[in-house]
């Protein structure tokens, strides 16, 4: 250990002799141990950190898999998750949930805030304790309900002011019986827990209104939950043998169930900051090589003085040790910002995000990390450092070129290493951004700018109710087109990104035959007139919704254009007649045609949709989407919007938000991953110029008598500049090579995050080999011009 710290000290008395060298070694390794350490407390924080609930390694989620197409969905039925969890022996608990934006109305106002509906079992299931008052049983359901601390304290002041205190969802009145813990918000930011009866509501065996988690028994495995489940689905397709065909319940657990989208994205980005560190390791091992090459002749001279191989090698790695401790503690101090960053730019769907932060794990990653640098970026300069021949390094002279040329075979490899690294990582972002610029140049079907959307909830309980709510819904867009600044207004539910919503099959007359195994399949939404013209969706044939669809007359609907292409051809759908199950049997007449949207994102494909008017759907325009074209900034309109709403009912629940924000924050994912792999890639721009920059320096310092004969010879300047320049060329174009192999091979891995663009995309291939080789000329040039003014007496003379 004596020893070790003299190493230690020597090492540290060096590095201070040489501050350029050593504070280009710490900032070179602190950009790639910051940048891992910073995604990796994005990693460890949601796919390691174990959930936190109690048991958490015994909470699974329900699935339904299908067995003909190996298709999962994260729902389930009714009646099936009613048979597990009679059935189910491995199960202690099933609950089964729903849950999404709801309007909420309290004594004196109306929030919008996330509502989960839930049976009994899922306290059992999450073994909840309440911080105040008690859960609600089986028998309080439709009548109780659990809300968060925050909500309490947001909207009663205290957790026990809650208490008793009666909030309205849908117009039923619910009364507080008990306030959660503030962690607590599952599902997906839950501040709400209505009371649900533990027997579903909906029988229906192919309808997957629910989601379900279940608590595993001590000691049961989930391979063994597994296999009870397939044989209660096995007894299923026997008893059921229509609706359950192809059908499986499979359990997962419910870490996985909710990070296992984000996962992809999540290696794709470690995956990217670990080729950063490896090319700041490749850059920090060519600085100690050419370090090394200047102490050649100190450590001939200790070697002559009986300094065994492995003290020489241990003083290589004693520098290598303090930079990258260096560099750790460095990079520590710019994860923390980074990761405050990255959690600003995530995407709001980025599960448990609330849960990132530096912890002892990321501590210790990055202590290990450091070491890890330590190890890889000293092994080679301590291997070359140990094999010194006294008797070569002091005949060698550095300033003649003499260093031997295994040295520089191995600078020029560990450049083209980079370089190689720096062009996968290139292609890989040019990728992603071209994905991002089709993304949001995409035609949506609409026109998202200047449009404010309000999401709008209002209580109904009964029929009477909901046409009520419609009907001032009506006056309500009159009064609102009528204020300064709006052009025009219309109300739907189910906005394109929009959080509401519904699908499923539809049934028409008169139309192309139907597949009975596979009947046509549409987005359904119910809308306002003038909802289309206020979009500015084209009205292709036919009619737009009026004042002559009320509920007692004859219903009828719009369709899309794929929609009836789907479903009747290149004949004229006006006046054919359609059949959906969204809340009537009741068959509509076509009226009008218009043009197709893309529902979900800009990544989403136009589809069929079925659009009914509010006034013949009341129930379903409830909560809808209320969206004004404005000739002015729609966010400026706000208070005006907001008094009539209250004027009109102020029971009425508001969010406000614009067009091109929802349209934005569908594709947040996109321009997260986009924008991160984008700044690795210049960041391994920059480290491979330092690479290049390194290498061509040295030579030129290496090569200064060769280059003064060659000038005192006749060599003219532009050869001397050509010269280096193409050095540098030749090692770039090596490394775009050996790049472009590594490029074919891994951004395969990303296909399924493009839309637009192949895995193999000639544009991008061709932007990064022109960045690669534009950043080789650049960090060439200084060393180059240099060369170029070698004054041959100079040269010659100092020899």
């Amino acid at each position: 250990m004596e020893t070790f710290l003299q190493d230690l000290r020597y090492a540290a008395r060096q590095l201070w002799k040489h501050p350029v060298f050593t504070v280009t070694a710490i900032v070179t390794l602190a950009l790639g141990i910051g940048a891992n350490t910073a995604i990796f407390t994005v990693v460890q924080s949601i796919l390691l950190a174990p959930l936190p609930y109690a048991d958490a390694d015994r909470i699974v989620a329900l699935d339904t898999r299908w067995m003909d197409t190996g298709r999962i969905h994260s729902r389930v039925t009714g009646p099936d998750a009613a048979d597990v969890r009679t059935q189910a022996h491995s199960l202690e608990a099933v609950s089964m949930y729903e849950g999404g934006n709801e309007d909420v109305q309290l004594r004196d106002h109306a929030v919008f805030t996330v509502v989960a509906v839930v049976d009994s079992n899922f306290a059992r299931v999450f073994n909840l304790v309440p911080s105040a008052g008690r859960l609600f049983t089986d028998g309080e359901a439709h009548r109780a309900a659990l809300v968060s601390g925050r909500f309490a304290r947001d909207n009663f002041g205290s957790a026990e002011a809650a208490l008793g205190q009666t909030l309205h969802i849908e117009n039923e009145p619910l009364q507080i019986t008990g306030v959660l813990p503030a962690g607590f918000d599952f599902p997906a930011k839950t501040q709400v827990w209505e009371a649900y009866p533990l027997q579903p509501e909906s029988m229906e065996r192919t309808a997957f209104n629910y989601k379900a988690v279940g608590k595993l028994r001590a000691g049961v495995s989930v391979d063994a939950a597994r296999a009870e489940l397939g044989a209660i689905s096995q007894r299923l397709r026997a008893a059921y043998p229509d609706a359950n065909k192809n059908k499986q319940m499979t359990v997962v657990p419910l870490q996985e169930e909710l990070t296992g989208k984000a996962r992809p994205m999540l290696m794709l980005l470690f995956a990217a900051v670990v080729m950063i560190l490896l090319i700041a390791c490749v850059n920090v091992t060519h600085l100690q090589l050419a370090r090394s090459i200047e102490r050649q002749r100190e450590l001939a001279v200790r070697t002559a003085l009986g300094s065994s191989r492995w003290h020489l090698g241990r003083l290589v790695i004693a520098e290598s040790l303090l930079i990258s401790l260096g560099g750790g503690v460095l990079g520590i101090s710019l994860a923390g910002p980074a990761v405050r960053l990255l959690v600003a730019m995530a995407p709001e769907g980025l599960p448990r995000a609330t849960e990132i932060h530096l912890n002892g794990w990321v501590l210790g990653f990055t202590l290990g990390l450091s070491l890890l640098t330590t190890i890889a970026s000293s092994l080679i300069p301590a291997r070359k450092a140990a094999k010194v021949d006294p008797a070569e390094a002091l005949k060698q002279d550095s300033s003649r070129g003499l260093a031997g040329p295994g040295t520089s075979a191995l600078r020029n490899g560990l450049v083209v290493a980079e370089v190689a690294a720096t062009f996968v990582l290139a292609v890989g972002a040019g990728l992603l951004l071209r994905t991002l610029i089709t993304l949001t140049t995409r035609d949506m079907g609409y026109q998202t700018a200047h449009l404010l959307v309000v999401d709008a909830g209002a209580p109904a309980h009964t029929t009477d109710d909901a046409q009520r709510v419609v009907r001032q819904y009506d006056g309500l867009f009159a009064r609102l087109a009528a204020l300064p600044g709006v052009e025009r207004v219309g109300g739907i539910m189910g906005l394109p990104t929009g959080e509401y919503g519904s699908n499923g099959y539809y049934n028409v007359r008169g139309g192309l035959p139907v597949n009975p195994d596979q009947p046509p399949h549409a987005d359904f939404s119910v809308a306002s007139p003038g909802y289309f013209s206020t979009m500015g969706i084209p009205l292709k044939m036919g009619r737009d919704f009026g004042a002559q669809d009320t509920y007692d007359g004859q219903f009828v609907a719009v369709i899309s254009e794929s929609l009836a292409r789907q479903s009747f051809g290149d004949a004229n759908p006006i006046g054919k007649m359609i059949q959906c199950g969204l809340d009537s049997d009741k068959w509509m007449t076509v009226v009008g045609v218009v043009g197709d949207v893309r529902q979900d994102s800009p990544a989403a494909k136009p589809g069929p949709t079925l659009y009914m008017p509010m006034t013949q759907h009341p129930f379903r325009g409830t909560e809808i989407h209320i969206v004004l074209r404005t000739k002015v900034a729609p966010l400026s309109l706000m208070n005006g919007v907001q008094t009539e709403i209250t004027q009109a009912n102020p029971q009425v629940a508001t969010k406000f938000t614009t067009m091109d924000a929802m349209v934005g924050e569908s594709i947040a994912a996109e321009r997260f991953r986009s924008v991160l792999i984008s700044s690795f890639a210049g960041v391994g721009l920059l480290l491979a110029m330092l690479g290049v920059y390194g290498t061509m320096a040295y030579s030129v310092a290496q090569r200064t008598f060769e280059i003064g004969v060659r000038m005192a010879f006749g060599a003219e300047k532009k050869a001397i500049l050509r010269m280096i320049l193409v050095h540098a060329a030749k090692l770039a174009c090596w490394g775009i090579a050996l790049g472009l192999v590594l490029s074919f091979v891994l951004t395969r891995l990303i296909t399924s995050m493009l839309v637009g663009v192949g895995a193999i995309d000639p544009l991008s291939l061709l932007v990064a080999t022109v960045l690669l080789l534009t950043t080789a000329a650049v960090a060439a040039l200084a060393p180059a011009w240099r060369a170029a003014q070698v004054d041959p007496m100079v040269a010659l003379r100092a020899e």
